[in-house]
């Protein structure tokens, strides 16, 4: 009866502890703000990438959008989400402006990144502020 005992103590202790480290691991994640929306109303795919170095406008040899497709492409017509881990407010308390950079998929699929980079060839830049953004309601149309 006792090793009945111990074995029926080990096994709920093994998953009390499961239990505390599933719930602290989730309070520790950090939210995701899926307030952002971009659309693209050309008739060509498009890619976006952002970033908040501004007033330095350079392209970041790290930025380029097709290493994340998923993420950065946006089909002719469609609106998608831009989430930002945390809060969208949270970087607008650090940072003043938004930049978000519209590139062309042809361009991006046929050019060198590092030839990208060096002619600026975007479609467009918005630099956008906190209450920029707040009076778009946080939506950004292309073109």
């Amino acid at each position: 009866m006792r090793r009945m005992d111990t074995a029926y103590k080990k096994t709920i202790t093994e998953k009390l502890i499961i239990y505390v480290v599933l719930i602290a691991s989730m309070v520790g994640c950090d939210k995701v703000d899926y307030k952002m929306k971009i659309t693209n109303n050309s008739n060509s795919t498009i890619y976006f990438y952002y970033s908040f170095s501004y007033p330095d406008t350079t392209i970041r040899a790290e930025g380029n959008p097709l290493g994340s497709p998923d993420n950065y492409r946006i089909l002719s017509g469609e609106t998608i989400t831009n989430p930002m881990r945390g809060s969208w407010e949270g970087q607008f308390d650090i940072y003043s402006t938004l930049m978000i950079f519209i590139f062309d998929e042809a361009t991006l699929k046929t050019v060198p990144w590092d030839t990208i980079r060096k002619n600026y060839m975007i479609l467009k830049r918005y630099d956008l502020s906190y209450e920029d953004l707040v009076k778009m309601d946080w939506r950004v149309t292309y073109p």
